[in-house]
């Protein structure tokens, strides 16, 4: 701890020496009014906080690379009572054989040897219990640390795995369309094939976790519809209504586009005519919200593989925000919504 006082805080050793001063000048006033005169009573005062100072450097260098389990706690108390007989005997070494003549008599400090050790012995103890359990609290604060590292480290890899299936799913629907128009429209074919060349182009060149503006995503979700206009040809009608000021709001990327593989599924399975589907973008306080409206048919049932996008992106949205209410949906006779609601992060 007086390592880490010293290494962290600016000008440190100025208050460091400080207090050094300060208890040796308390120390010295105490021994003092137990008879002792002043020259005497400093330098015993000096000489046994120097080395009190070193223990607490030893203790605390000890603790740091060494941290005792239950299973060998008794050095907690071992090492300070060891530490307190060998500054006990040295100090009173160094005072009675190097500098004899200051002390008038040793009576004195034999008179307070065993005191003075008691009172060592404790400063030491209480030190090194401390040390410990600041020790404990660090190992307790680096386990927290490394466990939110490893569940953002499987956050951000299942959020990638989330995308990895996305692409895919919309590729192997685009594929099977373009092979179905091979030989009756070759043309819509090579079209559709272009169309899938450059979105497919935009969401590689984009990071697995890059939010972006809402009008770079209405940009990606109009290439997919054309995508999917050459597929279905003058059934699918996509309209987007955006609210002024939403285009600066941001989004992660390919948010929309399985809600919309939704929609125009929902949409197209089991109707014969013409369909229209809403997208609209909103700004709900400083939230974005998109909602996206189709209509559908629920006696024909759902169209095979429905429901991926809805989960995928719940999941995703989850691993994200860590909510679970940012996407509703609602289904009435003949009109199926979503509302998606994406917080704006600072």
């Amino acid at each position: 701890m007086f390592l880490q006082f010293i290494r962290y805080q600016n000008k440190a050793w100025i208050k460091f020496t400080g207090i050094i001063l300060l208890w040796i000048s308390l120390c010295t006033l105490l021994l003092m009014q137990y008879g002792l005169n002043f020259p005497s009573a400093l330098i015993d005062s000096t000489i046994f906080s120097l080395l009190l100072l070193l223990g607490f450097i030893l203790l605390e260098n000890i603790f740091r690379f060494y941290l005792p389990t239950k299973s060998n706690v008794i050095l907690v108390f071992v090492l300070p009572f060891i530490l307190s007989l060998i500054i006990l005997f040295l100090g009173d070494f160094i005072i009675k054989w190097t500098i004899p003549d200051i002390f008038p008599s040793a009576e004195f400090l034999n008179s307070i040897f065993l005191i003075r050790g008691f009172i060592i012995l404790l400063i030491f103890t209480a030190y090194s219990l401390m040390l410990n359990f600041q020790g404990k609290l660090e190992e307790q604060k680096e386990a927290e640390e490394r466990e939110v590292k490893m569940q953002q480290m499987i956050k951000e890899a299942e959020l990638y795995q989330l995308r990895q299936q996305l692409q895919p799913h919309f590729l192997f629907n685009s594929l099977n369309s373009i092979s179905a128009l091979v030989k009756a429209q070759p043309d819509k074919a090579r079209e559709m094939l272009l169309q899938l060349s450059d979105f497919l182009r935009g969401t590689i060149q984009k990071k697995a976790n890059k939010w972006i503006k809402v009008d770079e995503e209405i940009n990606f979700l109009k290439l997919f519809t054309d995508i999917e206009k050459t597929r279905f040809g003058h059934r699918l009608q996509v309209n987007f209504d955006i609210e002024e000021g939403v285009e600066g709001l941001k989004l992660p990327h390919l948010m929309i586009q399985p809600l919309m593989e939704n929609a125009i599924k929902h949409s197209l399975y089991g109707l014969t005519g013409e369909v229209t589907i809403e997208v609209d973008f909103r700004k709900r306080d400083k939230n974005l919200e998109v909602i996206i409206t189709n209509p559908f048919e629920p006696a024909a049932g759902q169209a095979k593989g429905v429901g991926f996008g809805l989960e995928a992106v719940q999941r995703r949205l989850f691993l994200i925000f860590g909510r679970y209410d940012l996407l509703k949906t609602n289904a009435t006779s003949h009109q199926f919504t979503v509302e998606l609601l994406i917080p704006q992060l600072s």
